[in-house]
């Protein structure tokens, strides 16, 4: 019985194989890969559903751009595992800090599969909430990585956002 539904699923996929008409197998090589997002898709993303919604304090809405397992490598922070740790940080600054300056220029992008891979660099500023006076060691230019995964919708959450800050000399 095992023999004969080894055969039956080999003759099933054998009756599925692609063909061109002429009676040729189409093989891998001839498959052309679909491509994914462009690096001013990402961009578009970064600054409509990461920039605009931090700045304005809409944490739900900034939220729905990551996957539930995101990391947040942030500088001169320890790593942020998971979404309900994420919305924490969030509704830290949202509550206590105004965002008065944040900019993203991503430059670079790389996919492999179900992973996106866009880098450049930030530009933000911060402000007490309360006072309006600059937070000391947040002003600053740096660089980014963020890491996208494909959705099983088709759609791509951000996996991992790392930014650090650069010296100020770097940044000329």
């Amino acid at each position: 019985m095992k023999h004969m539904t080894t055969i039956a699923c080999a003759a099933f996929l054998a009756g599925c194989a692609q063909h061109t008409g002429k009676g040729d197998e189409i093989t891998s090589a001839q498959v052309v890969p679909v491509a994914g997002p462009t690096l001013e898709q990402f961009q578009h993303r970064i600054d409509q559903d990461y920039i605009a919604p931090f700045m304005a304090g809409e944490v739900d809405r900034w939220l729905q751009l990551f996957d539930d397992d995101i990391v947040g490598l942030h500088n001169r922070m320890p790593a942020i595992e998971g979404k309900p740790a994420l919305r924490g940080f969030a509704e830290f600054v949202s509550a206590n800090l105004v965002v008065a300056e944040m900019s993203v220029t991503l430059t670079g992008l790389r996919q492999d599969g179900d992973l996106a891979y866009t880098w450049g660099t930030y530009r933000s500023r911060l402000l007490m909430g309360e006072t309006g006076d600059p937070m000391p060691g947040h002003n600053q230019n740096g660089k980014v990585l963020f890491v996208w995964k494909r959705q099983a919708d088709g759609s791509w959450k951000l996996a991992v956002d790392m930014g650090n800050e650069l010296p100020p000399s770097s940044m000329q």
